[in-house]
């Protein structure tokens, strides 16, 4: 449990940059050539807890594009952070500790059939007090969990309509509400947006 308050320490003070110096969790370059199961192991600083629960899951088929259904699919992928701090919380030392059925439950709230690039995905507003605001679209994991997936473009120097385009998500089912740090990491099965490391395993 040492080890994993240390990490979660120094995983806290490389996180705590503000947006403009933030560096993105995906790659510089969009198109990764290879399977999403090959693009996760291509970064060990963000996803070697995702890549391990996967196996624990024994899921590493979906993300080679072999599964029925979800041969190219869109994974809002929790980074190592998110991961290990549910796993504090929870008393976990080690992903081997949690049962396998859990693991198979959350990779499957993180995964949607079917490609959402960013730029497909509807512009949308948030409301105070409703769940669901307007516009964007609502998408359906494959755990059967409902996501109200949308996205804002922000202003460039107070020139509205030609920032950048961030995507956003809210979970139906937990009502909390999300931010994609890293989007459209294009892979041969599908694309990769990568949640946001104040994310919390299991908000989704």
């Amino acid at each position: 449990m040492k080890n994993l308050v240390v990490i979660l320490g120094l995983l806290f003070l490389f996180s705590c940059e503000t947006k403009y110096n933030y560096i993105d969790t995906g790659l510089a370059k969009e198109q990764f050539e290879g399977t999403t199961w090959e693009y996760l192991h291509s970064n060990h600083y963000d996803w070697d807890s995702v890549v391990v629960m996967i196996e624990r899951a024994g899921m590493e088929e979906l993300f080679k594009g072999g599964e029925e259904g979800y041969e190219e699919f869109t994974f809002f992928g929790p980074t190592n952070l998110s991961i290990l701090r549910w796993m504090i919380r929870n008393d976990y030392e080690q992903i081997a500790d949690i049962p396998v059925e859990m693991c198979q439950d959350f990779i499957r709230r993180h995964v949607v059939a079917g490609v959402h690039y960013r730029d497909e995905i509807p512009r949308g507003e948030a409301v105070l007090g409703q769940i669901q605001g307007n516009g964007g679209e609502v998408m359906t994991a494959m755990a059967g969990n409902r996501l109200w997936v949308y996205t804002e473009q922000k202003p460039y120097e107070n020139i509205p309509d030609v920032g950048p385009v961030f995507i956003y998500i809210r979970s139906l089912d937990t009502q909390t509400s999300i931010e994609v740090a890293s989007s459209n990491i294009k892979t041969y099965t599908g694309v990769v947006h990568s949640l946001d490391y104040s994310y919390t395993l299991g908000e989704l």
